[in-house]
């Protein structure tokens, strides 16, 4: 594994143990293998098919994963737009390894997080094992004949009883198998079956094979379009475009979806994206249709609420781009919206906010000149930042120059 950003612990083979606040909770797994002391009785285990473990309280997230000794470990997370904290600790012994990961949304929760990460004890061992190479001649197979099934979907079958073997194929949910022997290392099961697969022999790890076929899973109905007599809106609206470019105004209904005029239902399924009922695509950036979308001058670079930076670049159409493709329009008070309802600050609101605490000095007065064009403005301080007579925000380089919310430098005449 790679260092991948800041913001990211990691500590392997000790167990740390810190005492939670008074009001933490302990959680451990169902099968008694570990305990986490989380913050409160707020964090629950909620379902996730891509982790071990997944607990929430409903923003931040701690996930874990475990991982048998030959399995290609994930690259670690790091903080980005979304979290802005991550902290990562594992485990490890010859066998196996633990992969504990704290996901913060809320800054005021991060001492809280990091403290439940590093609080994870590993209560049992050697839960997986690890498959040694056939060197000393004695790995054999313990005849059996029988049918089990598969426990959950995605499970891999292998060409040896080993995670280094080659994937011939998967299983979902349910399939029935004919197990056709038991993998064993000196009369010691090795935690693998022997199966009948397409008319040939594969592999399978025990602990995803069972004797019974499991229940099946009812899916959960996609929720239906109500009455608009019926139907209440907490006012909140949305332009979103078709792959023609169309807009659409979708409005947010209580019952969590939104609806157009018509009362068509969409899904909202990122920060960006959007579903109708009928399975169409839209999103919040509206698709260039006609002439490229040139990009116009350098980037910008600006800020979250958190004061975690961003760069945006100016296009041709006259909006600002992220690095990731989201749109935002420049507001004229130092701040962008993006099309995707998120905000952005030409300016530190961490800084910006403690500034606004303090008296402004209005005598602070700066006749300016445009490096670009030779526009001449006058600016006067307030508020953390510059303005001039028309509202134009600017800010101070540390170098005698200032840069407009648009981007542009200006130097003191």
């Amino acid at each position: 594994m790679t260092k991948k950003g800041l913001a990211v612990i990691i500590a392997a083979g000790a167990v740390f143990c810190m005492a939670g606040a008074a009001s933490a909770a302990t959680f451990t797994a169902a099968n008694g293998v570990l305990s986490i002391e989380l913050p409160n009785e707020s964090w629950t285990e909620i379902t996730d098919p891509t982790r071990w473990i997944a607990l929430s309280d409903g923003g931040n997230l701690i996930t874990v994963d475990h991982y048998s000794n030959g399995e290609k470990l994930p690259e670690i997370q790091v903080a980005d737009a979304h979290y802005v904290n991550v902290y990562e600790t594992a485990f490890s012994t010859q066998n196996e390894v633990f992969l504990i990961t704290g996901c913060v949304v809320d800054a005021a929760k991060i001492p809280e997080v990091r403290t439940a990460v590093m609080s994870a004890q590993i209560l049992q061992y050697d839960t997986k094992l690890a498959v040694q190479a056939d060197t000393a001649g004695d790995i054999t197979i313990a005849p059996m004949s029988g049918t089990m099934y598969a426990a959950s979907s995605g499970i891999n079958v292998r060409s040896g009883y080993s995670t280094n073997d080659q994937i011939i194929g998967t299983l979902s949910s349910g399939t029935a198998v004919t197990v056709t022997g038991k993998v064993q290392k000196g009369g010691a099961d090795l935690g693998w079956y022997q199966i009948s697969y397409n008319s040939g022999t594969g592999y399978v790890a025990a602990q995803f094979l069972a004797s019974a076929q499991p229940a099946a899973v009812t899916p959960t109905p996609a929720p239906t379009a109500t009455p608009s007599a019926e139907r209440k809106y907490t006012g909140v609206t949305k332009t979103i475009y078709d792959s023609d470019g169309d807009a659409v105004t979708v409005s947010e209904a209580t019952d969590g979806n939104w609806y157009d005029a018509n009362g068509k239902l969409y899904y909202w399924v990122t920060d960006y994206q959007f579903t109708s009922s009928d399975g169409s695509q839209y999103s919040t950036n509206k698709p260039q249709t006609g002439s490229a979308n040139e990009p116009l001058g350098g980037e910008i670079y600006v800020f979250w609420g958190n004061s975690n930076q961003e760069s945006l670049t100016l296009y041709s159409d006259g909006y600002y781009y992220s690095s990731s493709g989201v749109r935002y329009s420049s507001n004229g008070d130092g701040t962008y919206s993006g099309a995707d309802g998120t905000t952005l600050y030409n300016y530190d609101p961490v800084s910006a906010a403690q500034a606004d605490n303090a008296e402004s000095d209005s005598d602070d007065t700066y006749n300016l000149v445009s490096e670009g064009s030779g526009r001449p403005a006058t600016i006067v301080a307030g508020g953390g930042a510059f303005y001039d007579e028309n509202g134009v925000t600017y800010y101070n380089q540390g170098d005698g120059s200032f840069v407009d919310e648009y981007g542009d430098t200006y130097w003191i005449q």
